[in-house]
């Protein structure tokens, strides 16, 4: 498990940065339609 230790604090990094990212560009998006990140997945 010494991999998965290993990789597990980059992967929340790369994970957080990621969401951070999306949440950015839904909020930057025009809000007429406020189920878009509903059905995206």
């Amino acid at each position: 498990m010494s991999l998965l230790s290993q990789f597990s604090p980059h992967f929340w990094l790369l994970f957080s940065i990621a969401v951070a990212i999306a949440v950015l560009r839904e909020l930057r998006r025009p809000s007429d339609d406020g189920d878009s990140w509903r059905d995206k997945h």
